[in-house]
């Protein structure tokens, strides 16, 4: 699904990554984590096209990104910012609908497919009261659930994730997790950054720990104390309460 060999990423004289190598099978969900400054949000964009590395490959599927043109590209990955940029005032249905772009020709519009999907995708998000809004008038949760919406009527295998759970109350980071692991459920390839563990590192198969833009440990999902405590320099213990896996930052 993902191959990435011997990446690197620098701005100016400063390394950003630093021979970055590793692997993903379709349907696998990663946990990327790390300090601040480690790397993460530059992979991801990386990883999206966004910007362009000038030493080592990124395929996807079986095509290096470079060979993708930007339209192909969006029918394979689907990127959330950390942060978004909506400057014009753009109303929410159209942010969604813009999704199914990437399946349009010159000529076409949307099709009775894509107002269905559209339709669904409203309803389950809960987003009825916002398709006729200005994106400018909601709130930086409202915001995060219409691009994890749009992400998801993109329809695409893999997802790119920086931060899902910034500017969310509570009750929707909890629907947010949610829909992410009902979309893993569907099979879809998960890739996300988080300093947020004890969220998502129960759901995870796979972690990618940076630190000072290397990778400091990639594979399968494990549980180590010590682990945490290089990369973050804290304590940082898991507990099962009726089955259900807990981790906590132990002060």
């Amino acid at each position: 699904m993902i191959k990435v060999i011997h990446l690197c990423y620098s701005l100016g004289h400063k390394p950003i990554l630093q021979n970055v190598d590793f692997s993903l099978n379709e349907n696998d969900f990663v946990l990327i984590f790390g300090p601040n400054g480690a790397g993460k949000s530059t992979l991801l964009k990386l990883l999206a096209g966004i910007i362009v590395a000038k030493q080592g490959d990124i395929f996807i599927g079986r095509k290096n990104i470079l060979q993708y043109s930007k339209k192909e590209l969006a029918t394979q990955v689907a990127y959330l910012p950390q942060f978004d940029e909506f400057s014009l005032p753009l109303l929410v249905r159209d942010i969604l609908l813009s999704g199914r772009y990437p399946y349009q020709s010159f000529f076409r519009k949307y099709s009775r497919q894509d107002y269905e999907i559209f339709e669904k995708t409203v309803e389950r998000f809960a987003l009825e009261d916002y398709v006729d809004r200005n994106i400018q008038t909601l709130s930086g949760g409202e915001r995060k659930k219409v691009l994890l919406a749009s992400a998801f009527i993109q329809d695409v295998p893999l997802i790119l994730l920086d931060e899902p759970l910034n500017f969310l109350d509570p009750a929707s980071a909890m629907q947010v997790i949610k829909m992410l692991k009902e979309m893993h459920n569907q099979g879809k390839t998960i890739l996300l950054v988080s300093h947020l563990i004890q969220y998502f590192f129960p759901q995870a198969n796979k972690m990618l720990a940076l630190k000072n833009g290397k990778i400091h440990y990639f594979g399968a999902k494990k549980f180590s104390a010590q682990l945490f405590q290089d990369i973050y320099q804290v304590s940082v213990k898991r507990v099962f309460i009726e089955n259900k896996e807990i981790i906590y930052i132990n002060e």
